[in-house]
C-alpha cells in the first residue's frame, strides 16, 4: 500500500494593497534573517529594514505610479512578494525586491512572480528587467542565471554598517516569458 502525499495547496500571486504592508514587512524581516543573517549582523538588518522597509515607507513606495508590486500566495494566504518599477525616467524596469518565505519556497511562486516581472515589463515597454543581487547570496545569484540574468556591474551595498559586493545584471524579455495569467489589476493605488 503506498501512501498517499497531500497534495501542495494551489500557489498564485496577485496584486498588492495596502491592506498587504504588514506582511510584507514580516515576509521581508522573516526571508532577511534567513538569507542575510550569516553575513550581515542583525542590528545591521534591523536599521535597513526599519527605515526602508517601515509602513511609511512602503505607503509611499505603494503610491508611486511607477511602482507595481505583488503578493506570491499558497492556498490564499501571504507567504511571498515582489515590489519592481517600470520608470521611463530612469529608461528601466527593475525587480527591487522578490522575496519568498523561507517556509514557502520550493513552490514555483519566485517563478511566477518573476514570468509577472516580465509581463509588467514587455507591456509597459522595456526590453529586460533588472535586479540586484548581493554577491554572497549564492543560492538566489544561481537562481538568476538559471532564469538568463547575465550580471554587468558590480556596487557596494550597504545595510547599516556592513557593506557588501552587489552585483547587478539583466535579462532580455521575449514574448515566450510572457504569463498565461494575468492578476486583475496592477500595482499601485
Amino acid at each position: 500500500m503506498s501512501e498517499e502525499r497531500a497534495a501542495a495547496p494551489p500557489a498564485s500571486i496577485r496584486p498588492w494593497t495596502v491592506d498587504d504592508i504588514p506582511d510584507v514587512r514580516r515576509i521581508g524581516w522573516d526571508t532577511w534573517k534567513a538569507t542575510y543573517g550569516t553575513f550581515i549582523p542583525e542590528a545591521d538588518l534591523r536599521a535597513y529594514h526599519d527605515e526602508h522597509y517601515s509602513a511609511p515607507a512602503l505607503l509611499e513606495r505603494f503610491r508611486r505610479p511607477a511602482t507595481r508590486g505583488y503578493m506570491a500566495l499558497l492556498g490564499g494566504m501571504p507567504v511571498g512578494y515582489m515590489i519592481m518599477s517600470c520608470d521611463a525616467r530612469s529608461g528601466r524596469c527593475s525587480v527591487a525586491s522578490i522575496y519568498i518565505h523561507p517556509g514557502s519556497q520550493g513552490h514555483g511562486l519566485g517563478s511566477i512572480l518573476m514570468r509577472e516581472a516580465f509581463r509588467v515589463a514587455r507591456i509597459s515597454g522595456f526590453d529586460r528587467v533588472w535586479l540586484g543581487v548581493m554577491a554572497q547570496n549564492t543560492p538566489t545569484l544561481d537562481w538568476y542565471r538559471s532564469l538568463g540574468f547575465t550580471f554587468v556591474q558590480e556596487e557596494p551595498f550597504t545595510m547599516g554598517h556592513t557593506t557588501v559586493l552587489h552585483f547587478i545584471g539583466y535579462r532580455i524579455v521575449t514574448s515566450g516569458d510572457l504569463p498565461n495569467h494575468t492578476p486583475a489589476a496592477h500595482g499601485s493605488a
